[in-house]
Formats: C-alpha cells, structure tokens, sequence
C-alpha cells in the first residue's frame, strides 16, 4: 500500500530518529508510542506538525521537510516534555516552542554540513533546547528504578529498552516495535542498535551503575548505529559504543542530565578520526 505523499514528512521525522527514511519504519515507531504511553505519541505528533509548518513558514527545503529531516528532534522535543511535564496545555505551549526553535538550528546545521563539509547534526538541537528546558522548569520527580534480579527476562527487558530508551519509551512490547522498525527500513542497523544496547548495560551492570531501564545502553546503540551507516566494518561503531558508555557515566557520574549528548560527541570523535568514506545529509 502506497503512502501519502503527505504523511511523508510526518513518518519519515518519526523513522529519522533512528537514522532511517523509511514511511514503515516510522509508523511503527508512532505505534510503539501508541503502546507505551499516548501522550507521547500526542506530544511528539504536536511537536512534528509545529515543526513542519515552521519550517514551511520559514522556507526551508522542500525535499529536507519531506525527508523529516525538520521533525525528528521535534519528535523528541515532544516526547521529553510530555515524559517530564505530562500532557497540558503548558507542557504543548513548551513544546510548541522548542520545536519550532530547533527549525533554524537544524537550518544552519544542514547548510553548514553541505556548504562546509562539518560534522553532522544529528540530534544537537534536541540536547541543546532539552538542556535549556531542563534549567529553566522543574520536571515532576521521577521515581527511582530499582534494578531486577540478572535473569533471562530482566536481561532480555534491559536489552530492548536500551533502544526503547531513545525516545523515553520504558515498555518492553513497545521496545521489541522499535527494533522491528528499524529492521524493517535495514536489520544491519536493527542489529548495531541491539549490540550498542547490550554492550552498554553490560558494562553499566559490571561497574555498578542501573542497567535494568535501558539508561546505560541508548547512547552506545544509536552511536553504533550512526557510525555503521557511515562506514562499513565493526572497528568505529565499536569505537563509537565505547566512547558513548564512557561520556554517558563521566556524565552519569556528575549527576548531569545525559540526554543524547554521550551519543552526539562519541559519534563526532568517530568521525573525525575515520577515513573518508562517503557523505550523508543529516
């Protein structure tokens, strides 16, 4: 069955936030929300049509808008408000304004990629604006997890949620609906999401630190995953995972709030240490 061309932005923001242009891979992703909790999926559908319409307000590329390339940080914009603040009118106002906020970023961003050659910006506007956020407001106290017993399904659970953690999704289902969706735009990068998510809360749980909610494996599976798409062979993603879990507990350590910055920063180190390879847009 054939997609909209209209839904295209919208489902392709969704897939972008897992690196994929894939209209499947982003209607999974709306589904996975769907399950795990419908006010994040309210507050990241919000957040993506504010965005797409800034950036047609704005004139950005029309082919960059269709590619969701202005909506997968609005995607997660929305999904951190409404985790932290809930669904109100307040918490959309917010979100309202951070997505359209990032629509210049991203802007300078892509111009700066293509006209300079710099590094990518993946998801930069999202820690940049969620930092900001989480200065300037007060979230609602979020209880503290209290890690399982390492058996088969508490390890299966931290596994999947390590990529379900991306987009504060904390239900296994709804993590094994994000795999599927990545593997169904590409399972090579379903499987480096899935080992940068193992190799993260293995090492979380050998030095101690939680691994049961997935917190530790995020950062290592989307670098892993970046830095595949950006090279063949397994030497830089592993790199790339490395390097996420060790800023993510520095980081972690500090009692600093972590977001996707340990995933920004390993996957730019990445980059700027390999071979040049071949160019992608984001």
């Amino acid at each position: 069955m054939r997609v909209p061309v209209a839904l295209h932005p919208l489902l392709h923001a969704f897939a972008q936030v897992f690196l994929q242009r894939h209209a499947g891979c982003g209607a999974l992703i709306m589904l996975a929300l769907a399950v795990a909790d419908p006010a994040l999926l309210a507050g990241s559908l919000f957040a993506v049509v504010m965005a797409h319409s800034g950036a047609i307000w704005l004139g950005y590329s029309a082919d960059d808008r269709e590619d969701g390339l202005y909506g997968y940080n609005a995607v997660l914009l929305g999904a951190l408000l409404v985790h932290l603040f809930g669904l109100s009118t307040v918490s959309l106002a917010m979100i309202a304004t951070a997505s359209l906020a990032s629509c210049p970023l991203q802007a300078w961003l892509l111009g700066r990629l293509r006209q300079h050659g710099g590094l990518p910006g993946f998801t930069l506007p999202f820690v940049l604006i969620g930092f900001v956020t989480l200065l300037a407001a007060t979230p609602a106290p979020v209880p503290a997890t209290t890690d399982l017993p390492p058996d088969t399904s508490a390890l299966l659970g931290a596994w999947l949620l390590g990529v379900a953690q991306v987009i504060f999704v904390d239900d296994r289902l709804a993590a094994a609906s994000l795999v599927l969706a990545v593997a169904v735009a590409n399972w090579r990068d379903a499987l480096w999401l899935l080992a940068g998510s193992a190799l993260g809360m293995v090492v979380g749980g050998w030095i101690g630190a939680a691994w049961s909610d997935g917190q530790a494996g995020f950062n290592p599976a989307l670098a892993a995953l970046a830095l595949a798409q950006w090279r063949d062979g397994w030497s830089l993603p592993v790199l790339g995972m490395l390097a996420a879990i060790a800023l993510w507990l520095a980081l972690h350590s500090l009692g600093l709030p972590t977001l996707t910055l340990p995933f920004l920063l390993a996957t730019w180190l990445g980059l700027l240490i390999r071979l040049p390879h071949r160019s992608h847009n984001r």
